[in-house]
């Protein structure tokens, strides 16, 4: 074996290990945790807030609601969060489930299977600010090089999310099909 295939044989047994102490938690304290999924998605799902709600907000409304924990520590079901400053906050892993997109048709599927990515704001009526575009650029190139899929929520269900402005650059950047 390699360094390489050691190191990498070394990351699984660690988040093997991670899924263990979170799943006894889950049974024998009942505590409200999400565990890593070992499979790792390969789509990105584009969301917006849909208002002026900034990490905490989302996360502490996310915390009252469904209560949720990731392995992170954070209640927000989003994996990432961009804020009006541009600062990106990392609510989940990539492989742990979300709480960002619901298809009845396939029930729990894309929260299993996909990361989301919010941005602050409400983008079918402003456009993001400069600082978010590019985030999030940074962020969906990293996910497109490793061979990631980009799709926005309103692909999946009936829905005006992420809005229309951010639709447009998605488009006009390439992520997505026009």
């Amino acid at each position: 074996m390699n360094r390489k295939q050691l190191k990498e044989q070394i990351e699984k047994i660690k988040l093997q290990l991670l899924i263990l102490k979170l799943q006894l938690q889950i049974k024998l304290l009942r505590k409200k945790l999400t565990v890593p999924n070992l499979l790792q998605p390969k789509i990105v799902v584009v969301h917006h807030g849909g208002g002026d709600w900034n990490f905490e907000r989302i996360n502490n409304h996310h915390k009252n609601r469904w209560g949720f924990r990731s392995s992170l520590g954070f209640y927000a079901g989003y994996q990432k969060f961009i804020e009006f400053t541009g600062k990106l906050f990392i609510a989940r892993r990539d492989n742990e489930r979300g709480a960002h997109t619901v298809d009845p048709a396939k029930p729990g599927w894309w929260n299993s299977n996909s990361v989301g990515i919010c941005l602050q704001g409400n983008t079918e009526l402003k456009e993001p600010l400069d600082q978010q575009f590019s985030t999030l650029k940074d962020e969906l190139d990293a996910y497109v090089a490793r061979g990631f899929k980009v799709m926005y929520h309103g692909q999946i269900v009936s829905t005006l999310c992420p809005g229309s402005y951010l639709k447009e650059w998605l488009k006009i950047n390439g992520y997505i099909r026009a």
